[in-house]
Formats: C-alpha cells, structure tokens, sequence
C-alpha cells in the first residue's frame, strides 16, 4: 500500500529549501557563501540553482555535492551547472528509492510461489480425440437449451422470400399468402407465369 507513497517520494524534485540546505551545509568549506551580499544578489545567486537544478532530487543533488567536494580542484562551491551535471552523472540512491525497492522486492518475493512440476501426460490420438468431440457434441445435444433452439428451428415455416421466377414480381409462397389473406385477387393461371401475355 505504501509502495506508490515511496515511489512518488522518490522522485519527487527537490525543493528550493531543500537545495539551499544542501549548498549552503558546505559552508565551512567553500568560504564565498559566507562573503556580504544585498538581498538582490543572493536572490539572483540562488536563482540559477534553483533553475539549473529544477526536476533534480535532493538525493541526486547531494550526490552531485559529494562528487564535487570529492574533486582535486574544488576549492570554491560549485556553479550551478557544474553541479547539475554531477547531480544527474552521479549514481545515487536516496533512502526512499532505498525504502521503495526494499518494499518492491519483498512484494515480489512474496508472491512468488513454486508450482510442482507435474509429469508430461501423453497426447492422445487423432481417433479418441474426434471419439471425446462427438461425445461432448451429444452431451450438449441432449441440454434442455439445445433441445429448445432445436424445437424452435424445426417450427419455423420457410421464409416467404423464396427466389423469384423468370419473369415473376413474387414468389408462389408469397402469392398465395397474400390470396389467402385477401390481399390480392386470385388468378386463374400457373403463378409462375406472371410476366407472360394473357
């Protein structure tokens, strides 16, 4: 349930608070961030970490600081794309990538389960398998839905729209459901005739 929580933690960008604390604990190191600025100036000094920085996680940026105070020649804090850089060449983990795939990997352990090898079974012939086919086609012939459709099928009447005869307008079915119902007047000739001279 925590899985997501840890995840987003994870990888979560790192605050503007959160840089400033990171820069600013390597002050009895680099002493330039400790040198009188107006309000102005540290606004605009800050700003190009937080823009050089943005989408970066605490952790990778303070990977990246590692990185740069690990450095022969880092004898002043590192400008803001320099750290960038190292933040995101860096390998890192931060506790909660720790604590996420700590989490992920006891989910997946836990659900793995060994299923007992069963034996191969033998394929069966051609001849049982067509015996097995017609014995479930009769089963399902005998189901109380089956014998249903198959009464329905059998009360149905032929449908009245039957092919037309050379030179006919309808069908003899269809002629004489009509004569039956009144419909049309009954002729007197062979209904297959219809199109011919009288």
């Amino acid at each position: 349930m925590l899985m997501p929580m840890l995840r987003q933690e994870a990888l979560r960008p790192a605050q503007p608070e959160e840089i400033m604390i990171i820069v600013k604990s390597r002050e009895q190191i680099f002493g330039d961030l400790r040198m009188e600025r107006s309000e102005v100036e540290w606004t605009a000094f800050w700003a190009d970490y937080f823009e050089a920085l943005s989408g970066l996680t605490a952790a990778s940026i303070e990977a990246g600081m590692v990185a740069y105070i690990a450095l022969p020649d880092s004898e002043w804090a590192p400008k803001p794309g320099k750290l960038a850089h190292l933040a995101k060449t860096t390998p890192t983990q931060g506790r909660f990538t720790r604590a996420y795939n700590r989490a992920r990997a006891a989910v997946v352990a836990s659900q793995k389960t060994e299923e007992p090898k069963r034996p191969a079974e033998p394929k069966p012939s051609p001849e049982a398998v067509k015996a097995m086919l017609a014995e479930t086609l009769k089963a399902l012939a005998e189901t109380p839905l089956a014998k249903a459709a198959a009464a329905r099928k059998k009360a149905l009447r032929p449908t009245p729209s039957a092919p037309l005869p050379a030179g006919s307008t309808m069908s003899a079915e269809m002629r004489a459901m009509l004569e039956a119902r009144k419909v049309i007047p009954p002729i007197d000739r062979d209904p297959y005739q219809y199109g011919e001279a009288a």
